[in-house]
């Protein structure tokens, strides 16, 4: 449409006419030159359009995050196989070391056996104590191991492992042994403790705190304190005065409602540390030093030793003062109920065992 504006391209007067569609002025020249101009754009831009559809359909593919996550998944992959492949050789290992602590454990009843057999120092008590030894190794033997999976949960990949316990675990779940550097517990002030009462080849002298075995090797001395004890803490110390080599005497508690008759090292009612590394505990018997950690073949003449009987906490504890280690051992009250009582066993011929004055 004609007017007095300028063209948009040349800057000219004259006949001007405006695009409805751009709102922009042209001269009669340029006006031809930019409707052509309308359909060429667009075939550029449907052209444009075409080009990014196709980038589209191959971009995803191309995402540099997509060789991120292969290799993620093949790393992932060999670290699945290798725990795998660790966690087989553990447990396969566990086994085996748990079946040669069971042989090792028979082999010591009757390496042990023998060897008091020749030195004619044994008798039918040592015979049915193998023998039961044997009998309980024997139910191990189905299942030596106890043994479960676990998982890694604070991984994206929950990798697993394996845990478990022997045959010797379960009846020691309640024993430990610790180094000097925990603190013995305070003893409640109680009387002096004293040997009160024998069963078997013992003399009891100087008071009651001398105790002295003097029948034939490998007969049970059972000597009871005289003090019962039924809460607190409470520390008795003893001097080894006399002992033959290998070490066997029995230091530990036993209930009071026991009768005279029913005391024997092997009854519920007992609990404590033997000779040839023996942790009695209600009727059980363990001697895996690797497992309890008590070793008695350390344990000699004139070695002092304090037995701390913790009513309170319900275990009792022993600490040879030599060898800076305390032992630990729960009490179950169903089977060795309050009061208790000091029990001391004696085995061979001479051995001798003094109480020390309490401070």
């Amino acid at each position: 449409m004609p007017g007095s504006k300028q063209c948009t391209i040349c800057n000219k007067g004259g006949f001007i006419m405006l695009c409805d569609r751009c709102q922009q002025t042209f001269c009669d020249k340029h006006i031809n030159d930019h409707r052509q101009q309308s359909p060429h754009q667009l075939d550029n831009i449907l052209q444009e359009h075409g080009l990014i559809q196709d980038e589209l359909k191959h971009s995803s593919a191309k995402h540099s995050l997509f060789k991120s996550i292969d290799q993620w998944e093949k790393e992932s992959i060999v670290k699945i196989q290798t725990t795998a492949e660790k966690t087989r050789n553990e447990l396969r290992q566990m086994v085996e070391e748990a079946k040669e602590r069971l042989a090792s454990a028979c082999r010591e009843v009757v390496e042990n056996l023998q060897a008091a057999r020749e030195a004619r120092q044994f008798c039918e008590n040592d015979l049915h104590r193998s023998m039961q030894h044997l009998q309980q190794l024997k139910t191990k033997i189905a299942s030596p191991l106890s043994v479960e999976l676990i998982e890694n949960k604070n991984s994206a990949i929950h990798l697993i492992g394996v845990k478990g316990t022997d045959f010797m675990h379960k009846a020691l779940e309640q024993t430990k042994t610790y180094s000097v550097t925990k603190r013995l517990p305070l003893t409640t002030p109680s009387i002096q403790e004293k040997f009160s009462k024998v069963i078997g080849p013992a003399v009891i002298s100087e008071e009651g705190f001398l105790v002295r075995h003097h029948g034939q090797s490998s007969t049970y001395a059972y000597i009871l304190g005289e003090q019962l004890y039924s809460k607190g803490q409470h520390t008795i110390r003893f001097k080894i005065e006399q002992s033959q080599v290998p070490y066997n005497i029995f230091f530990g508690c036993i209930s009071s409602q026991v009768n005279s008759n029913q005391i024997h090292h092997d009854s519920p009612w007992v609990a404590g540390w033997f000779g040839y590394n023996e942790v009695r505990h209600h009727g059980t018997t363990e001697k895996n030093v690797q497992m309890h950690g008590y070793d008695s073949d350390k344990i000699e003449t004139y070695d002092v030793l304090s037995l701390i009987l913790n009513c309170d906490q319900r275990q009792i504890e022993l600490y040879p003062e030599r060898l800076k280690k305390i032992h630990e051992l729960a009490i179950n009250l169903d089977k060795a109920p309050l009061p208790w009582q000091l029990i001391v066993i004696l085995t061979y011929k001479n051995d001798s065992v003094r109480i020390l004055h309490s401070a």
